[in-house]
C-alpha cells in the first residue's frame, strides 16, 4: 500500500469515522476498514497514459520535467488521465500540454504495472504531427534517434521499459 496518495487516510470518506486495517470478510489481504460504517477504502492504481512521439526520420520526441518527481530528466509526454477519457484521448492531452504537439495513429506499445508503485502506465506510440515546444510541466523538448537516447537521464523505470521495447518492436534492424 506504499506510494499511494490516500495511504495514510484516517478516515471514512463516507461517514467520517476512524479507519483501522483489517482483513474483509471475503477478502484475503488487509484493506483499510471504516470502523463506523465498515465501508472498505480500496487503495487502488492510478491510470497514467503516455505517448512516444515518433517524426518521418525515425527520431522520437522526449521532454525534460519541470515538475517533481524527477525533476530535469527525461521523460515521454504523457500523465494521470482524468475522469471520463480514454487512455488514448489522456495520451493525445498530456501530449499536447507538455510538448504543444499533435499526434496521431497511437498503436499500444505496452502496459506497464509494478515498475513505479502505484500506477498502471499504458504508452503508445504515435505519428508526431507538427512542431513541439516545452508546455507548462517541461523546460525542453527534444527529438533523439534510437542510438542516442539519454539512457542516464531518464526519468522513470517505464522510461526505459518502454523506450526499450520501441526500439525493439518498431526500429528496423533492432
Amino acid at each position: 500500500m506504499s506510494s499511494h496518495p490516500h495511504q495514510f487516510s484516517r478516515y471514512c470518506m463516507h461517514c467520517g469515522d476512524r479507519l483501522t486495517t483489517a482483513v474483509p470478510e471475503g477478502d484475503s489481504r488487509r484493506r483499510l476498514v471504516c470502523v463506523g460504517c465498515g465501508f472498505v477504502h480500496y487503495l487502488n492504481p492510478r491510470p497514467v497514459a503516455g505517448v512516444l512521439p515518433v517524426r518521418a526520420d525515425g527520431s522520437v520526441l522526449l521532454v525534460r520535467r519541470a515538475i517533481e518527481p524527477r525533476i530535469g530528466t527525461w521523460v515521454f509526454p504523457g500523465g494521470f488521465m482524468d475522469l471520463g477519457e480514454t487512455a488514448e484521448e489522456a495520451g493525445v492531452r498530456e501530449t499536447r500540454e507538455e510538448a504543444c504537439l499533435e499526434v496521431r495513429n497511437l498503436e499500444l506499445l505496452d502496459v506497464y504495472t509494478r515498475l513505479e508503485p502505484g500506477v498502471v502506465v499504458i504508452v503508445y506510440v504515435a505519428e508526431a504531427v507538427g512542431q513541439a515546444e516545452a508546455g507548462d510541466e517541461t523546460t525542453e523538448v527534444g527529438w533523439f534517434a534510437p542510438d542516442a537516447i539519454p539512457w542516464d537521464d531518464l526519468s522513470f523505470d517505464t522510461t526505459h521499459a518502454a523506450l526499450h521495447a520501441w526500439i525493439e518492436r518498431f526500429v528496423p534492424g533492432q
